[in-house]
């Protein structure tokens, strides 16, 4: 054969290749997580943020009691609502169990002095008793970029319902923000919850 022939052969051949390929491409299905968080909606949004979040490191091994007075704060903003004299306290007495992803994990589980970068997502689930195994819902702090909410460390705040699907409240949430100005030492993160092992060891 030829040189010209072969070449024609040859470049044949790759255009096949090529048009192969592309169809390959083409028909290939998309990954979800291609989508932008900005085009979903906020339940999407919410969902993508947080997905597998019991894969992540867990903070406090058993759940830890939360004073009567934080558990009501760790909830979506509502009307008070007046609690009559006799009645038990529905905020008394919740649990929670603390995870964070890989991100925030050396900040949360190293540092005396913590400073989460930029990507770090906190999960905090609300248990209605220690051995509750789904929670009542989810209280989320994740990391924005700088000057996002300089007033509490850049952080934004998310409360969504307990399988982490529908967003009650997300931003820069009044009652969320008024607890947490008290940690500005632990970049706005309370600890309360990390066990004393743990403690013994930030550096």
């Amino acid at each position: 054969m030829s040189k010209s022939a072969l070449r024609i052969k040859a470049t044949a051949t790759m255009g096949l290749m090529l048009m192969i390929g592309g169809l390959v491409s083409y028909s290939r299905p998309r990954s979800i997580s291609a989508t932008p968080v900005e085009a979903m909606s906020p339940e999407l949004a919410a969902a993508n943020e947080i997905a597998g979040y019991r894969n992540w490191t867990r903070v406090n091994p058993q759940p830890f009691l939360m004073r009567a007075a934080s558990a009501f704060d760790c909830a979506a903003p509502t009307p008070p609502i007046p609690h009559p004299p006799g009645v038990e306290n529905p905020h008394a007495d919740k649990f929670i169990t603390v995870y964070v992803n890989d991100m925030g994990k050396k900040a949360m589980m190293e540092m005396r002095k913590p400073e989460f970068p930029k990507g770090s997502v906190i999960v905090k689930e609300k248990l209605t008793n220690q051995s509750s195994s789904e929670p009542e819902l989810l209280t989320v702090m994740i990391k924005q970029e700088k000057g996002f909410n300089p007033e509490t460390g850049d952080w934004e705040y998310m409360v969504t319902d307990g399988a982490g699907t529908t967003v009650q409240a997300r931003g820069k949430l009044a009652n969320c923000q008024a607890c947490h100005l008290l940690k500005p030492q632990s970049d706005y993160i309370f600890r309360t919850y990390l066990p004393y092992a743990v403690r013994g060891q930030l550096k």
